[in-house]
Parts: structure tokens; C-alpha cells; sequence
């Protein structure tokens, strides 16, 4: 009984020594954990405007079409055309709607919302196309990238 009660603790990533232990128990990686980003490439998150929901007991950090309007360089009726074309899919989380009609007529719904690995998503496919350069801009290729790639969390 000479030995360390939280060496137990130790073995549970298998065999592998500490320092190169996943993340998670055991050996094989869970199906449903999300993706976490490395906010050390994308520093410029910080300078766009963030809410934190809760999103089945998680805390996530969701941006508003404003957000992704500026980091595309764009205007947020732009990003709203975008999604009525087709270009980009349907924005994946809204904000609760609001209990009384603010528009008559229009349907009542709650704010667009995009995940942090949509936006960086959007901004990388933005500067691989080149889609704020007039002159070089792939268009086809940008609508196709984000229409097989597009993350849905």
C-alpha cells in the first residue's frame, strides 16, 4: 500500500504518460463533444460584440449578425441577403422572440445568432475567396465552400 491513491486518476487516459492524456476518460474520444476553438489564432473574436447563452447546461458564446457583418467587412442587410439567396444556410440559433409583435404583420421571431466556429468559419472561407477584393473575388468557389462545409453548431 506504498503507493499514490491518485495514481488510479493517472491511468485513466490508458497508458499514455500525464502530459500527453486527452482531454476526456478513458481511450476513445466522445461522439457529441464539441469542437473548442483555439482563440490564440483568432484573436480578433475579442474585438466583436459576444452574448453567452446556455445551450443544453453549456455556456456558449454566440455573435449577432452585426458581429459577423464586421468581421466580413460587411453590412448586416448584406449578410441577411446572403442567407434569402441561399448563399449561406439559415442561422442555426435565434434569441428567445419577443412576447409581443414589434413589426405587424411580420412574423415574430427571435434575433439571428452564429457560434464562434461560424464565424471563424465564415471569415477564413471571406479570405480564402477573397470576396472583399473586387477583382479577385470567387464567388462560385465561396458559395460551394460554405455549402458543403458550413459548421451547424
Amino acid at each position: 500500500m506504498n503507493k499514490d491513491p491518485l495514481d488510479v486518476f493517472n491511468r485513466l487516459a490508458g497508458d499514455l504518460p500525464v502530459d500527453d492524456a486527452p482531454d476526456y476518460p478513458g481511450t476513445r474520444r466522445p461522439k457529441n463533444r464539441d469542437k473548442v476553438l483555439d482563440n490564440s489564432q483568432h484573436e480578433w473574436l475579442n474585438d466583436l460584440p459576444s452574448h453567452e447563452y446556455l445551450v443544453h447546461g453549456n455556456k456558449k458564446r454566440f455573435y449577432t449578425i452585426g458581429a459577423v457583418a464586421l468581421a466580413l467587412q460587411r453590412k448586416p442587410v448584406t449578410i441577411r441577403s446572403w442567407e434569402s439567396k441561399g448563399w449561406l444556410p439559415p442561422a442555426t440559433f435565434r434569441t428567445p422572440a419577443p412576447r409581443k409583435e414589434q413589426i405587424p404583420g411580420k412574423e415574430i421571431r427571435g434575433r439571428r445568432l452564429y457560434s464562434e466556429a461560424q464565424v471563424v468559419f465564415l471569415r477564413e472561407m471571406a479570405m480564402a475567396f477573397e470576396i472583399n477584393d473586387p477583382n479577385n473575388a470567387d464567388w462560385k468557389g465561396f458559395k460551394k465552400a460554405i455549402a458543403d462545409n458550413y459548421p451547424n453548431y
